[in-house]
């Protein structure tokens, strides 16, 4: 019992070799495993992405006589579905359906089953399967859906932008008697504020007080998102309030949508302000967070109090800024005319960790294409082609118009680096 709550820790933090050298541990002392024990070893290799090793597991789990269970083959599923072998996992689900002894698989599928799969169809764009599977196979064999079901259903309705069908199946479990809770009201406010229908959210926002049923920190920072989105500031403001007034915690996540929601609808001043606040009150601020106020320092103008926001948490302090906050500030300073400091800003990002993407790399050549500093632009795209950086139509763009600029066109296309052959999906 103990060995095997070892094993599962190991392998809850994706650490399975360990947890093998906890297996061999059990057979020298003499015990026989168990479910459990290769359970444990089975969803280690699926977090890991092993999946497999873990299949291989599973028919070493049968041949030594242990019988999988419903968590094994849920587990197996699981790591299939995450691994986009889907018509595996559906296979799986057919033999516990109608068991097959030979392969050891002899339990029948729960609601776990059916909404692992149901979740996997949905992610891989395969909604009207997935609709299929839930209205013609679980409910006809018997297997009643939970509210996570359908929520994994309607989640998959607005991936394939259907939030008419992902309402309509709302309201019709609604009607059947389903308690909607607040993950499900939740996933339906977050499609429709990304679609900017931010009254039909807040109709559902409310309706879901109304149903007594207490909205979180998720919820109320989707509707913020919606807000802003459509430049409602006045009310993403009572928002925060409401929120203070029911007792939800402000979490860093909602500082960082409030502070690039105030950046995105010119009110760069009110952010910058609040980030101090945050600051002086000793709230943990993210890189996030500080990446969106410098953004909008700088398209508005402010790059010198921009830049000494980054010095001052970043360079002295103990923030670690990503590719994204190292783009702004190379835009940022492309933008105020200091292109071989942003240049210099790539081998700083470079010798700290940070690999350059395409966005930087594009930033800096149009900075210096503006400039007319052709050999520096060329310069550039040979870095991108040795750190393997796919360009994209922007990139192709602007090598366009590089050749447009020059007297010798023959002779600057041979210069050019050579891009790798891009597959097509």
């Amino acid at each position: 019992m103990s060995l095997n709550i070892l094993m599962n820790c190991f392998c809850n933090i994706e650490r399975v070799s360990d947890g093998y050298a906890v297996f061999g541990a059990i057979l020298k002392l003499g015990f026989s495993p168990n479910a459990v024990t290769f359970n444990c070893l089975i969803k280690g290799l699926c977090v890991e992405r092993k999946i497999m090793e873990s299949m291989e597991l599973f028919k070493q789990m049968i041949a030594v006589g242990c019988r999988a269970n419903v968590i094994t083959c849920n587990t197996l599923i699981g790591g299939l579905c995450k691994t986009e072998k889907i018509s595996v996992a559906i296979k799986l689900l057919e033999e516990m359906v109608n068991g097959n002894k030979e392969s050891g698989v002899i339990c029948r599928p729960d609601v776990v089953t059916y909404s692992i799969i149901i979740d996997g169809l949905c992610k891989a764009g395969l909604v009207e399967k997935a609709r299929q599977l839930l209205l013609e196979h679980m409910i006809q064999r018997g297997v009643v859906p939970n509210i996570y079901t359908f929520t994994i259903l309607i989640n998959g309705y607005c991936l394939a932008d259907r939030i008419g069908d992902a309402r309509e199946l709302f309201d019709s479990i609604t009607r059947k008697g389903y308690r909607p809770d607040v993950v499900c009201y939740s996933t339906l406010i977050n499609w429709y504020c990304k679609n900017k229908e931010v009254n039909e959210a807040l109709s559902l926002y409310r309706e879901m007080i109304s149903e007594g049923i207490r909205p979180d920190v998720i919820t109320y920072n989707t509707l913020l998102t919606g807000f802003f989105l459509i430049a409602k500031v006045k009310d993403a403001r009572n928002l925060v309030g409401e929120m203070r007034l029911n007792d939800v915690f402000l979490e860093s996540w909602t500082y960082n949508i409030f502070i690039d929601g105030l950046c995105k609808n010119g009110c760069v001043l009110e952010a910058l302000e609040m980030f101090k606040t945050l600051v002086i009150n000793k709230f943990a601020v993210s890189i996030e967070g500080l990446s969106s106020l410098i953004d909008g320092l700088c398209k508005t103008g402010r790059f010198e109090t921009a830049w000494d926001l980054f010095q001052k948490f970043c360079l002295r302090g103990n923030l670690v800024p990503y590719v994204v906050t190292y783009n702004i500030l190379i835009n940022g300073l492309c933008k105020n005319g200091q292109l071989e400091m942003a240049h210099e800003f790539l081998s700083y990002m470079e010798e700290k960790g940070c690999a350059p993407n395409v966005v930087t790399f594009t930033t800096l050549m149009f900075g210096f294409l503006k400039n007319n500093e052709i050999p520096k632009v060329v310069e550039i795209l040979h870095k991108m082609v040795e750190r393997n950086v796919k360009p994209t139509e922007c990139t192709m763009s602007l090598v366009m118009q590089l050749l447009m600029r020059v007297e010798n066109y023959s002779e600057c296309l041979n210069e050019l680096p050579q891009f790798p052959v891009q597959k097509r999906n």
